[in-house]
């Protein structure tokens, strides 16, 4: 059968892309293209290592200066067609028995014009993986930091953490999916006019406009995961607006999928803390979750409103909800250790005790549970410092 042909285009552009681990991915482009193609040997090399290979090995003497132009290209060799795909790392070489004739030169085509795509591929892989080495150096840093509070505290604040964590990347995984499969479908669209023969320039602009404020938003959201597990070794100077913005904006998502409002009622735009940044955004965090957690399922127009304000006595951030309030016999049990009302939910009764360590012994505060009108209200006190307006 013929390479010629649609089915073999499709299975070709198919293989690309289909795992995130950098040599899985690449075992598949070159199995298909190996079966697809009638390649007798194929290989993927980083430097002058062969990293993966395929059929009946051929030594293949490669110019090392073609590489460097980053175009595919192909020669002979003996009896046989080398041709050979430079990536973003390293390249992949495929070779089949015979000369240049028509097939030849539409399998070189069909090689090249997916070098893009297979490029775009090992990106992903390559930001995956950084996800999971900076997941890795997290989890040191939070191990260091423990060192610094009693054990069970240490222990806690760990626990919680993690907790927290493993559902920040739930979150990322959630938030990348549609701009990958925006640019996925965009770049499918961007190759099918070029070998339709209908590529517009202006269209071609628009779509490539597209890739980067998708590519942009991807960056933004790892910027913002960095910002809340950025470890903080000493106190910083911020405003305290920001923070909670910030805060607000990890959370949006879930919420939103949730049918909850999520609103931030801002009294303290000018008011600029210096204190630990990160555990702070922690506290936020685990509360304004906590709240989303304690409403029932079928409620409607459910809301979870934070706001902050000061005085001459403190400054104060409030977390209000109206999911009908918690009961009285247990309310001033909320912030004990293992204590949780959501045990259906998988409730771990860390995350207000950790809250509370942090509010009262970190950041030298208080934080306070009561019910208001249709729900509860969590309160948070900080104490006032000295040039806190700006």
């Amino acid at each position: 059968m013929s390479v010629k042909n649609d089915e073999v285009l499709f299975e070709c552009l198919n293989s690309i892309g289909n795992s995130f681990e950098l040599e899985s991915m690449i075992s598949e482009i070159m199995i298909t293209y190996y079966r697809q193609t009638k390649a007798i040997y194929t290989s993927y090399s980083k430097d002058d290592d062969i990293i993966i290979n395929i059929g009946k090995h051929c030594q293949i003497e490669i110019d090392r200066e073609r590489l460097k132009e980053n175009r595919c290209f192909s020669f002979t060799q003996g009896d046989k067609v080398v041709v050979v795909l430079p990536l973003k790392i390293g390249y992949l070489s495929f070779v089949y028995e015979g000369r240049y004739d028509e097939e030849m030169e539409y399998i070189i085509s069909l090689i090249s014009r997916f070098q893009k795509k297979i490029n775009f591929a090992i990106s992903a892989c390559k930001g995956v993986e950084a996800l999971e080495s900076f997941n890795a150096e997290l989890e040191y840093k939070v191990e260091e930091s423990s060192k610094k509070i009693t054990e069970q505290e240490k222990i806690l604040l760990v626990k919680s953490k993690n907790i927290v964590m493993g559902e920040m990347i739930e979150m990322i995984a959630h938030q990348w999916r549609q701009p990958i499969t925006t640019i996925g479908m965009i770049s499918n669209n961007i190759i099918l006019n070029i070998l339709l023969d209908e590529l517009d320039i202006s269209v071609l602009k628009d779509d490539l406009e597209g890739i980067n404020r998708q590519i942009k938003y991807l960056s933004d959201t790892i910027d913002d995961f960095r910002s809340f597990f950025k470890e903080s070794k000493q106190e910083e100077e911020f405003v305290l607006s920001d923070v909670i913005t910030s805060s607000i904006a990890l959370l949006e998502k879930q919420f939103a999928k949730s049918a909850i409002a999520l609103v931030f009622e801002n009294k303290c735009q000018k008011i600029v803390l210096k204190t630990f940044k990160s555990e702070l955004i922690q506290a936020l965090i685990n509360i304004v979750a906590n709240a989303k957690e304690a409403f029932a399922d079928g409620k409607k127009d459910k809301f979870v409103k934070v706001s902050c304000s000061s005085d001459a006595n403190g400054i104060y951030i409030n977390i209000e909800d109206n999911a009908g309030g918690i009961d009285e016999d247990i309310i001033d049990k909320v912030f004990d250790l293992y204590f949780s009302t959501k045990k259906q939910k998988n409730g771990t009764g860390l995350g207000l005790y950790v809250s509370k360590i942090i509010i009262c012994e970190h950041l030298h505060g208080s934080i306070s549970a009561k019910n208001k009108a249709s729900g509860a209200v969590f309160e948070i006190v900080l104490p006032i410092q000295k040039s806190i307006y700006r």
